[in-house]
């Protein structure tokens, strides 16, 4: 099943906005990738990304100060280290797909709404 990216996503920021589309891209690739190489090599194109995605909200946050900046960043090492995880369990055959694309789907919608959305605004304000 695919996870699908939708205009109401969108916070407003067009370069936090095609970031975010990136990570649907990826997610959807992951999710419908079903050999050992083409898992593992979704899993580390998503990794990437999402890595590169928080570098620069994180940069965003510390340059101004943000309020929240310390929980936003422990959900982003523990998507980052869902994911990590996901390679091993790719490696050893144990990876169970229903597992990630339930996780991945609620991480993704949770983290817009409820900590990527008020930073876009806290941005906004500034």
């Amino acid at each position: 099943m695919a996870i699908e990216w939708h205009e109401s996503y969108s916070l407003g920021d067009s370069e936090i906005d095609a970031q975010h589309q990136t990570l649907f891209v990826l997610v959807n690739a992951l999710l419908a990738a079903t050999e050992k190489s083409h898992l593992s090599e979704a899993v580390a194109n998503l990794f990437k990304h999402t890595r590169d995605h928080f570098t620069h909200e994180e940069a965003i946050m510390q340059t101004m100060d943000y309020p929240g900046r310390q929980a936003h960043v422990e959900q982003h090492n523990n998507l980052l280290a869902k994911l990590s995880n996901a390679s091993e369990l790719i490696a050893n055959y144990t990876l169970n797909m229903a597992n990630l694309e339930s996780f991945l789907s609620a991480w993704l919608f949770n983290h817009l709404e409820t900590l990527d959305a008020p930073l876009v605004n806290h941005i906004r304000r500034q």
